[in-house]
């Protein structure tokens, strides 16, 4: 997927000169100023004009500023370097929407939070507002007055460098084609090189490893403890660590130890064939956790020997417990994005086997789905997008939201790559509880194709109906906006052959179905 720019009256300079002397290429203004995605091509001809202008080169100043952050703390690139450390300077404009979704994806601050000063202390991430018209303060990167596009601070744990000048002071030691750009710097080159954005944290770290991995190598026996993208577990279930491989050699034993505070409660001796840069989790089945309770996993002797490196041998983990579902049904309404071809999610139940997923999706158009699973089981339910910012807001409003018996259990839309949520069905449905199926009426029955459908729902919601044939192929599936009560719905299925058929009805979790026949 080609990476977005949004072009900056700085950078227009360099196209201009270009178009003059090469005027076979034309492109208008408006085009230098994509909303979010550039079309490869497009992007590929600007960076060959600025490379026949001699512009893109990346000057030597970029490996050595020195800059304030929004806290007045000072920093010199050349100091970090200097450390052995490798640092991600990433160029970005308060107004900027694709810059907004890159930080919204949260992948700077899981790396920075594994590899930076918290973590095994390889990296360091500065963010800079480089933005000139309007200048970067400290209300806007707040969230701030017209413009802005949120709260850059919020969540955000490296520093972040703009007002007062600061961050145009930084983005012009740098030739760069737009908003955002990242750049790459290692200890001994002789200047900061762009790198490329990534869906995911693990792709975009291989990505940073392959363009400066010396930082990283600390040696052969090196393992560590990644904190988890998702720490919801089902009830009953026994919690989970995530070991990681930061050593040239395989890991294949080493000491885990989960405590609450100062009490040590289980020890666990992990052996296995852990390959370098891979992860695995180790489940402490002794272990029931509290929800909201905070928990430090630490991990010692790895291969049966001391740590080559010392940092980032803990971590702290806070679990929560999935939630559970009224009944055995669960409604799923989920809504796509401008982009809905980078979107898409599946349903696995407990033995991680695929029990549903998405269809072909269209742009900005919601979907209801009703599914009948196993009572009592726990299900995981993903969400992926494909260029890494999830469904909302910049470009749309997504949303997915999982209900039983009109309940809600999740929802959401923000996230980075991937949302993975929980949950644990209820019983299935009873006769009793399902006022659906105890109020359903078709008639007349059998029809000539017009049949009048009387329901009855304990809340106002939409009401699925679907079609099926004898084989229990569905050929048609409609919705019905429903309110609360008694009420009644027609359905017109004179295109329909005569026939049986089966009339399936979903809404807040209550399914009913009726056979229908079709005669003329």
């Amino acid at each position: 997927m080609p990476n977005g720019y949004v072009y900056s009256e700085q950078s227009l300079s360099m196209f201009v000169v270009f178009f003059e002397c090469c005027p076979q290429f034309t492109l208008r203004r408006t085009q230098l100023f994509p909303s979010r995605k550039v079309h490869e091509t497009m992007r590929m001809t600007l960076f060959a004009a600025a490379a026949a202008a001699g512009t893109l080169a990346m000057g030597q100043g970029n490996q050595n500023w020195t800059a304030t952050d929004i806290n007045g703390t000072s920093h010199s690139i050349q100091s970090y370097l200097q450390q052995d450390k490798t640092v991600l300077v990433d160029l970005s404009a308060h107004w900027c929407p694709p810059c907004w979704a890159w930080h919204k994806s949260g992948i700077m601050e899981k790396l920075y939070h594994e590899f930076g000063p918290e973590g095994t202390d390889d990296l360091m991430i500065l963010f800079i507002d480089g933005s000139s018209n309007p200048p970067s303060n400290i209300n806007l990167l707040n969230g701030v007055g017209s413009g802005t596009q949120g709260n850059w601070t919020l969540g955000t744990n490296y520093p972040i460098i703009g007002p007062a000048g600061q961050g145009q002071l930084v983005a012009n030691n740098y030739d760069f084609p737009g908003f955002p750009t990242l750049f790459l710097h290692c200890p001994g080159a002789p200047a900061g090189v762009e790198i490329q954005r990534s869906a995911t944290w693990s792709s975009f770290f291989a990505s940073w490893r392959n363009g400066c991995g010396a930082p990283f190598n600390n040696g052969v026996n090196d393992a560590t403890l990644l904190k988890l993208d998702n720490t919801t577990i089902c009830p009953g279930e026994n919690p989970k660590v995530e070991l990681y491989n930061m050593g040239s050699a395989a890991l294949t034993s080493v000491r885990v130890e989960m405590r609450q505070g100062n009490t040590l409660l289980q020890t666990v001796n992990w052996t296995g064939n852990l390959p370098r840069w891979q992860s695995t989790m180790v489940e402490f089945d002794q272990l029931n956790v509290v929800s909201g309770t905070t928990y430090t996993a630490t991990v010692s002797l790895p291969n049966g020997v001391v740590d080559d490196h010392e940092p980032g041998l803990s971590e702290d983990y806070t679990y929560t417990i999935a939630p559970i579902a009224e009944l055995a049904t669960v409604h799923l309404q989920f809504r796509t994005d401008n982009y809905a071809s980078e979107s898409s999610w599946k349903l696995f139940d407990s033995n991680n086997n695929q029990v549903a997923q998405n269809g072909s999706l269209a742009n900005a158009t919601t979907y209801d789905h009703w599914w009948n699973l196993n009572p009592n089981e726990c299900y995981r339910f993903d969400l992926y997008d494909g260029y890494g910012d999830g469904i909302c807001c910049a470009y749309g409003n997504g949303f997915f939201r999982l209900r039983s018996n009109g309940t809600l259990m999740a929802e959401g839309g923000q996230f980075g790559g991937l949302a993975t949520t929980y949950f644990k069905t209820g019983t299935a449905v009873g006769i009793a509880e399902n006022v659906l199926d105890g109020g359903l009426g078709l008639f007349p029955n059998p029809t000539s194709g017009m049949v009048t459908v009387q329901f009855d729902l304990p809340a106002a919601g939409t009401l699925n109906i679907e079609v099926r044939n004898i084989l229990g192929g569905v050929i048609t599936q409609r919705l019905h906006v429903a309110t609360v009560g008694s009420q009644q719905t027609t359905l017109d299925l004179s295109d329909l052959a005569n026939g049986s058929y089966l009339i399936s009805f979903y809404a807040d979790g209550m399914s009913a179905s009726r056979k229908l026949t079709i005669a003329r």
